[in-house]
């Protein structure tokens, strides 16, 4: 089966949507499928990146042209270009060979340039997290946790559309499997933190969670720091860690899934990484960092899978300091958010297998 992954990173976009793409292409990948991405030369884009992962890239030049780009969508400008040329160059890629599936994670892209690919690819997967326009497609992954997620896209995806809603369908790396035998429910006492804000960390968050660990004091607490190739603050947070042997720096890692086994505790944003922690029961203390994430990280918070402090724009840091001296000395509440996070992606796997399955079975 030959498939086609339209996605993008960029430093508004992020590096989420492609990495949780290069865990569905290994999946796809496993059952004998031959996957290929379609990706835009933005700034800040992965396409070196996901070649090292070995995939081909197939790619769209950066726009040279100030285009005025109408919102179809709030992310519309996302693409670069508007959407039917994005529509139109994706098409003259793909005129090459028949696309048995075509994947789609972009915020950017609506039913409309997926009406005008159904024309070369037999069936389209869309990944979404907004509910917040409509999809021409035949599967839909949305794998957040809302309140009201096993309906939100009910108005929005045609009656034929295959749902797969919920954690228990986020698309998780094989380095997470790799490692489901070794999480634990948590508790003792808080030996290691794990700090990580995504790939790119604009605003710096990683810095401001690492100065409040620091105020505390405590060298007893070993405390894993990792960023992504894209940081802007490398050389400065590189300069902090080298001061204290309590800290350890870490860039582009490939075993992320491995210091959240190790970890006691994590600090870090919401969006798709928050459910990788959960997947591994490890207790997080979060804060938004973009507007999508803000809805997710409420409804894990009154749940008490996470304990949520708010946006970044509204974070104090005195606030943040008392919330973190309070959960390193709780062990009963730290216990209970492991517990949660164990039973929320307990099913994941299992889940996965049949999404998949149900996927590639093109014929029916």
């Amino acid at each position: 089966m030959n498939v086609f992954i339209r996605v993008d990173a960029s430093i508004d976009i992020g590096i989420g949507h492609v990495m949780r793409c290069l865990a569905l292409a290994g999946r796809l990948s496993k059952q004998g499928n031959i996957v290929s991405f379609i990706c835009r030369e933005h700034n800040g884009h992965l396409c070196d990146f996901i070649e090292i992962n070995g995939y081909k890239v197939l790619r769209l030049p950066a726009s040279q042209v100030n285009f005025k780009i109408p919102n179809y969508t709030k992310h519309s400008k996302w693409l670069g270009v508007p959407l039917s040329v994005d529509a139109t160059q994706t098409k003259k890629l793909l005129r090459k060979g028949f696309v048995d599936l075509l994947i789609v994670d972009h915020y950017a892209i609506n039913e409309v340039w997926e009406g005008s690919l159904r024309e070369i690819s037999n069936k389209i997967l869309v990944i979404d997290d907004l509910a917040d326009r409509k999809h021409d497609c035949d599967f839909l992954i949305d794998q957040n946790y809302f309140e009201d997620y096993p309906s939100r896209y009910h108005s929005l995806v045609p009656p034929h559309c295959k749902t797969f809603l919920g954690p228990s369908y986020v698309l998780l790396r094989d380095e997470f499997y790799d490692q489901w035998s070794e999480q634990k429910i948590r508790s003792g006492y808080v030996k290691r933190i794990l700090i990580f804000f995504g790939g790119i960390d604009q605003t710096n968050e990683t810095g401001k969670a690492l100065a409040t660990f620091l105020k505390m004091g405590r060298s007893d607490i070993q405390v894993d720091v990792v960023v992504g190739r894209s940081n802007f603050y490398n050389t400065e947070l590189t300069s902090i860690c080298k001061q204290y042997d309590f800290l350890h720096f870490y860039c582009q890692v490939n075993n992320i899934a491995e210091l959240m086994c190790q970890a006691d505790l994590s600090i870090g944003a919401g969006g798709t990484t928050t459910l990788e922690r959960c997947f591994l029961s490890l207790p997080s203390i979060v804060w938004s960092v973009a507007d999508n994430q803000v809805e997710i990280c409420k409804t894990l918070g009154r749940k008490k899978i996470i304990k949520y402090l708010g946006e970044k724009e509204t974070l104090e840091q005195t606030f943040l300091t008392q919330q973190l001296e309070n959960l390193i000395g709780n062990e009963v509440e730290r216990n209970e958010m492991s517990r949660l996070s164990y039973l929320l992606m307990k099913d994941n796997i299992v889940n996965q297998q049949t999404m998949i399955k149900e996927i590639v079975r093109l014929d029916e």
